[in-house]
């Protein structure tokens, strides 16, 4: 596999699995009964992967780290925590083989989707936050890889509530578009931790050994949605517009190229859903 820092901040979305899986990963994943693409990313996608090996019995997980373009860090943090994942799966007794993790992401479909156009959406729809667009964005980076591999189920870490914090990016309605945005294209978002709000729980599923790096990846964009004081306040009605009008037709356009091996023009297909 590449040095991670050749790989950050490229291009690298369809035919990423070829590129930095062994041929004996491949025909380990190839052989699998029952396998999921799993995010890998802060304490709930760890927890989310545990409990989707309890629920529904997988036997393989490809881990896959998806990067924006707004992140700074240590990435080698992730794959001490896909080594953390592989470790307490086996202390739950649960026979799992652990691949990866798959490097993958598009800065310039970021740009389109949560960066260039912070004027016209703020215009159109009242608000911005990129969290929403960078939500989606996350979830779509990993189609191409689902469909190549024909691991058609994806684990992603999102709650509605985090012991009463509400996150804008991972409110009803945007978790709605996504699982319905990677419905449409034949992958299931399997959300296992959704409607647990209490964290406890989560530490449960983690065990006693877990512990967030301080040096690891943090957005410099996050928490841009609250108030000084830490208040969210948003639109509902603003929000479904944003996805109905915006972000989920070009998500669309943009995964339905990757998948007939094409690089659109994101700046162009953007545009367009702004002019009107």
């Amino acid at each position: 596999m590449e040095p991670i820092d050749r790989i950050i901040g490229a291009e690298a979305v369809v035919g990423v699995a070829d590129d930095q899986l062994s041929p004996e990963d491949l025909e380990t994943l190839r052989g699998a009964k029952n396998p999921a693409i799993v995010e890998i990313a802060g304490r709930d996608s760890i927890a989310a992967a545990v409990k989707a090996v309890s629920d529904r019995n997988f036997d393989l997980l490809l881990t896959t780290v998806a990067y924006t373009a707004t992140e700074f860090g240590r990435w080698i943090t992730m794959e001490d925590r896909v080594r953390f994942l592989r470790a307490r799966l086996g202390e739950t007794g649960r026979e799992v083989e652990v691949l990866g993790p798959i490097y993958m992401g598009s800065p310039r479909f970021w740009r389109a989707l949560c960066g260039r156009h912070i004027t016209s959406l703020f215009e159109r729809f009242g608000f911005y936050t990129p969290c929403l667009g960078c939500h989606l964005y996350l979830h779509s980076v990993r189609i191409p890889l689902a469909r190549s591999t024909g691991v058609n189920l994806v684990v992603s870490g999102e709650r509605e509530s985090h012991d009463g914090q509400v996150k804008l990016n991972q409110v009803s309605d945007a978790l709605d578009a996504y699982r319905n945005f990677s419905a449409g294209f034949d992958v299931e978002l399997y959300l296992p931790l959704r409607n647990i709000s209490d964290g406890s729980a989560i530490a449960e599923l983690v065990g006693d050994t877990w512990s967030e790096d301080e040096e690891g990846i943090d957005c410099v964009l996050s928490g841009n949605y609250l108030s000084p004081t830490g208040k969210l306040s948003y639109h509902e009605d603003a929000v479904k517009r944003f996805f109905s009008e915006f972000a989920l037709p070009l998500a669309k356009s943009v995964v339905s190229a990757w998948l007939s091996g094409k690089t659109p023009d994101y700046q162009k297909l953007a545009g367009e859903l702004l002019i009107d």
